[in-house]
């Protein structure tokens, strides 16, 4: 797929935010990542915490990786327990917001995709 392509479905917020943070080789992956995470949608939650497991608990191994409690918002899910405090988590909602805080944390691996491990595996990104 050419990469002046949009993906069928991607909503037009979440393309512009890729296409602002992401290198254009990256953009169809970027959207394909999102649609795995959230199937698209800007508000989608997954919550695991409780008071047994607060922020970054063990929880269990899935395929010989471990999984942590987490809160994970927006379309790149981007999780909430690894962000500094006085982030206020609620802009992740906006897909600006998302798509930059996204394209941080893709930087931060070495422009790999391993911060959405289960996604870019399925997507033959790792």
């Amino acid at each position: 797929m050419s990469v002046d392509v949009i993906p069928t479905g991607v909503p037009d917020e979440l393309w512009v935010g890729i296409a602002e943070f992401w290198p254009r080789g990256e953009w169809v992956n970027a959207a394909n990542i999102a649609r795995l995470e959230s199937g698209w949608d800007a508000f989608a939650v997954h919550d695991t915490r409780n008071s047994d497991h607060p922020c970054g608990s063990f929880l269990t191994v899935v395929d010989g990786i471990r999984v942590f409690a987490e809160l994970s918002v927006g379309y790149f899910q981007v999780n909430v327990c690894n962000l500094p405090p006085e982030w206020e988590w609620q802009r992740l909602y906006n897909a600006r917001h998302n798509a930059g805080t996204a394209h941080m944390l893709w930087d931060r691996a070495g422009g790999k995709w391993t911060p959405w491990w289960f996604s870019a595996a399925k997507l033959g990104l790792l």
